[in-house]
C-alpha cells in the first residue's frame, strides 16, 4: 500500500491552514440585505467582490432567522475564497438600528464615550435592550442603538462559523462618513436621499451633523417630493438665513434624474453627486457588476477606507 504524500496529511494540512489563519490576517467586509450577502475583501494589490443570494428564510432586516444555517452558509463562503485569515467586519441593513443626535458633546469627547445624562433623552430605541455605540461630529454626538438580541444572533453565527467578529457597523452611519469625505469642499446644508430597501428617508446635514432623519410615507412621486420640500423648508425656517443647500442623491444611476426637481436652482440649490470611486473587482466574471446600490456602496467605501 503506497504512503501518502506529505501535502495529503491530514495532520500537515491542519497545521497549514492554522498558520495561515495567524499570518494572513485580513479583515473582510460583509454586508447584509434581506436577499444577499456581499463579501469584500483586498488580496495582494486587488480588492475583490463576491455576492451571493442568501438561502431562503434564513434573514431578515438583518437578523439571522437560522444561526446555524447563516453560520454554515458564510464558513462555506470563506472558505471558497480562500480566506483562511478572515475577520468578519459586519454591516447591517437601514432597519437593524436606530439613531440620534445629542447636542453638546462633540469633537472634544472621546470617541464610544456616552454622556452619563443619556437616559433623560427621547430615545428612539430601549437602552436596557440595546447595545449602543457613539461618534463625535463637531459639537453633537450620534448615538446608535442595536438590539441586543441582534448582536447576540452575529456573534453566534461568527461562532458557529469559526470566525473573529472584527466589528460591527451600521449602514446608515457608515455610508454618511463616506458622504462627509465626498462632500467636505461643500460649505452649506445637505439634504442626503436615500432610496433603500423599498424605503425612502431624508437626512438633512447642517455643519456636518444630521438634524432630520425623516422616513417618508408618500408613495406615490409627486406626493413624496412635495412632502421631501415642505420637511425641508420647515426645518430652513428655524434659522434667519438658511445656508446653501446641496442634495446628495442615492438613488439607482438610471433614477437620478426623477429626483433632480427637487433641487431649486433659483433659490441657490445644487446637486452634488458625483461618480463614486471603485470599489472592488467583481470574484465572478458572470456576476451583475452593478450588485450594489448607490448606498451600500457609500457604506463600503467607508468600511473599506477604515479597516486598510
Amino acid at each position: 500500500m503506497p504512503l501518502p504524500a506529505l501535502a495529503e496529511l491530514p495532520q500537515l494540512t491542519a497545521l497549514s491552514l492554522a498558520w495561515r489563519r495567524l499570518v494572513e490576517i485580513k479583515p473582510v467586509l460583509i454586508m447584509v440585505t434581506n436577499t444577499r450577502l456581499v463579501c469584500c475583501w483586498d488580496k495582494g494589490e486587488r480588492c475583490w467582490q463576491r455576492v451571493v443570494d442568501w438561502p431562503d428564510g434564513v434573514c431578515r432586516d438583518g437578523v439571522p432567522l437560522q444561526r446555524e444555517a447563516v453560520g454554515e452558509f458564510i464558513a462555506d463562503l470563506i472558505f471558497d475564497c480562500d480566506l483562511p485569515g478572515a475577520e468578519l467586519v459586519l454591516c447591517l441593513p437601514l432597519r437593524a438600528a436606530a439613531w440620534c443626535v445629542v447636542d453638546g458633546y462633540g469633537l472634544d469627547g472621546a470617541t464610544g464615550v456616552l454622556p452619563p445624562s443619556l437616559p433623560s433623552v427621547d430615545l428612539p430605541f430601549d437602552l436596557a435592550e440595546s447595545y449602543i455605540t457613539s461618534s463625535p461630529m463637531q459639537d453633537a454626538l450620534a448615538v446608535v442603538g442595536v438590539p441586543r438580541s441582534l448582536i447576540e444572533g452575529w456573534s453566534e453565527v461568527a461562532e458557529l462559523a469559526d470566525l473573529p467578529l472584527r466589528r460591527v457597523d451600521w449602514s446608515l452611519t457608515a455610508a454618511q462618513r463616506a458622504l462627509q469625505q465626498l462632500t467636505q469642499s461643500w460649505q452649506g446644508d445637505l439634504a442626503w436621499l436615500v432610496v433603500e430597501e423599498q424605503s425612502i428617508r431624508l437626512v438633512l446635514l447642517r455643519q456636518r451633523v444630521p438634524e432630520v432623519d425623516h422616513l417618508l410615507e408618500a408613495d406615490e412621486p409627486v406626493a413624496c417630493q412635495r412632502e421631501i420640500r415642505a420637511c425641508v423648508a420647515a426645518w430652513q425656517s428655524h434659522v434667519a438665513t438658511p445656508p446653501p443647500l446641496g442634495w446628495w442623491f442615492s438613488v439607482k444611476v438610471e433614477q437620478v434624474d426623477e429626483w433632480l426637481s427637487l433641487v431649486d436652482g433659483a433659490a441657490g440649490e445644487c446637486c452634488l453627486n458625483q461618480p463614486l470611486p471603485a470599489l472592488a473587482e467583481s470574484w465572478d466574471e458572470a456576476a451583475v457588476v452593478d450588485a450594489l446600490s448607490p448606498f451600500q456602496h457609500l457604506a463600503l467605501l467607508a468600511l473599506q477606507e477604515e479597516e486598510r
